[in-house]
């Protein structure tokens, strides 16, 4: 089974995912992102795009990369990635269906002054000052950049997946919903 988390940018979803992946003992992550990452070398200078979603091999390799996993390791694979262009949702989903791969699909929405206050709060661990300046400048104003996309898609999404409104929760207390809502067993506390 695949939980994909989609949400805004900066919304939570990675570190739900990290909370759900300790509640649920089988299960790992798949981080769809790092296929956009292990592509731009390849694709950037041949079809620049604004964003690799937008390249159809992104989301052809996501969906080899999730059912591939779904087989081998025959667990619980955590997909935390928003995705808010329509057709490339559906292309994601039925790829996945084709192959009978089960999908849970959850969107972790907050208002949107708590998702102001999520981005301006996100921390960077382990990074060097390159790399803050990276994430307080491209990250931050990307995922800024994003919300009304994600605002607009949300309509959809409501249609498609399961909604947790996460303004008043912490991301332990969403994993443990998301745990709930898929039925599968958790990790004692």
């Amino acid at each position: 089974m695949i939980v994909w988390l989609n949400g805004p940018f900066g919304g939570g979803k990675t570190t739900t995912a990290a909370e759900l992946v300790a509640l649920l003992p089988e299960a790992v992550v798949f981080d769809p992102e790092k296929m956009g990452e292990a592509i731009v070398p390849a694709l950037s200078s041949i079809e620049p795009v604004p964003d690799f979603q937008d390249w159809r091999p992104w989301r052809e390799l996501v969906v080899a990369a999730l059912v591939s996993l779904d087989r081998y390791t025959d667990r619980t694979v955590v997909a935390p990635q928003t995705v808010v262009v329509e057709q490339y949702w559906d292309e994601i989903m039925s790829g996945l269906a084709a192959a009978g791969v089960v999908v849970r699909a959850f969107t972790l929405d907050s208002t949107p002054e708590e998702h102001e206050r999520r981005i301006a709060g996100d921390t960077v661990t382990n990074a060097t000052i390159e790399e803050i300046k990276l994430h307080e400048g491209a990250v931050v104003g990307w995922r800024r950049h994003r919300a009304p996309d994600y605002r607009a898609a949300l309509p959809w999404l409501a249609e498609r997946t399961a909604v947790i409104d996460t303004t008043l929760l912490r991301p332990a207390e969403v994993a443990k919903e998301i745990a709930g809502r898929v039925g599968l067993p958790v990790t004692p506390a």
